[in-house]
């Protein structure tokens, strides 16, 4: 544990939600028994399709969702110990739109500095101005624009301010949720060669979630994949993008669009309709959709097994 920046243990999150009149509440496992570790300095990508549980790993992570069971560990620290401010100063957060992440009618030195007020670690607005200031300079912003608002910003401008408020306090971990997704795409390879760069020289540790397969190519250096609440596959980057095991990954790879016109649309054969999480298949989750399931995989649920290096939920891996 000493060696892993973040490490979660069989966690889970699970929802009551309204099933119609008069039929009572029905349980949704939105994060079913998932358990990750993130090596200090790494760079660990969470993929998966929209709905399978990333987002909510995010929250428990954040302490903004508590966690039905399990063990999550931050810094080493257990986080049922730890308070809302304990956590900011281990682990800050950048989201995906940072046009709606920052407040309009603050400028960018008052965005900023706020993880530093809200700590109380403000030794006068000298102090303040100094450190957004260090800050603004090393994620390549000019300090001109401290006086601006975010209306007045580019997209990738108003990202590297939520950056720079994300790091001003020197975090062990930032959680990059989508942080480039609502961005033009040569903007996209600016920022997360920034990240890339910021990870070297504040010796920081990456959970990137991504549903982009090419940028978690191009970033991480471990992967994650995801799947109605459960990882089915981990490892490292690239012996996973090298040799996918499950099935599921393989379509993810397949999804991925090339610059060539004349190869038309990927088939990967997975259908048009995600399973309902409220009432999801027996056996292997993946199985209704896997086009080389068998018999068992309706029946019985596979346990995790070490294929090729990578830690793989699946009953016939060299299948594939």
């Amino acid at each position: 544990m000493a060696d892993h920046a973040l490490e979660t243990k069989d966690i889970t999150k699970t929802y009551q939600i309204n099933a119609g009149m008069f039929r009572g509440k029905k349980a949704l496992k939105a994060v079913n028994g998932v358990s990750l570790s993130i090596p200090k300095g790494s760079i660990l990508g969470l993929v998966g399709e929209s709905g399978c549980g990333k987002t909510t790993i995010a929250k428990m992570i954040l302490g903004l969702e508590r966690k039905t069971g399990g063990q999550l560990y931050i810094g080493g620290k257990n986080i049922d110990a730890m308070g809302h401010k304990q956590i900011a100063k281990i682990i800050q957060p950048v989201f995906q739109d940072p046009y709606s992440s920052l407040n309009p009618r603050k400028s960018i030195s008052t965005i900023i500095s706020l993880p530093l007020r809200a700590q109380g670690l403000s030794k006068g607005t000298a102090d303040l101005e100094k450190k957004v200031d260090e800050i603004m300079e090393i994620v390549g912003l000019a300090t001109r624009l401290k006086h601006n608002y975010p209306n007045q910003l580019s997209g990738g401008q108003r990202q590297r301010v939520a950056v720079a408020r994300a790091l001003i306090m020197r975090p062990e971990i930032v959680l990059c949720d989508e942080p480039t997704s609502a961005l033009d795409v040569s903007v996209q390879a600016q920022i997360l060669n920034m990240l890339m760069d910021l990870r070297n020289r504040l010796n920081l540790t990456y959970l990137f979630i991504s549903h982009d397969l090419a940028v978690v190519e191009h970033i991480a250096t471990h992967v994650a994949v995801m799947y109605l609440g459960r990882i089915v596959e981990r490892g490292k980057a690239r012996e996973l993008f090298d040799n996918p095991s499950h099935p599921y990954t393989q379509a993810l790879l397949a999804s991925v669009l090339t610059p060539d016109p004349n190869m038309g649309l990927p088939e990967i054969h997975l259908g048009i309709e995600y399973p309902n999480p409220i009432d999801p298949p027996s056996g292997c989750a993946f199985h209704p959709r896997c086009v080389k399931k068998q018999a068992k995989c309706a029946v019985v649920a596979p346990e995790p097994m070490v294929k090729s290096g990578k830690l793989v939920e699946c009953h016939y891996p060299d299948n594939f």
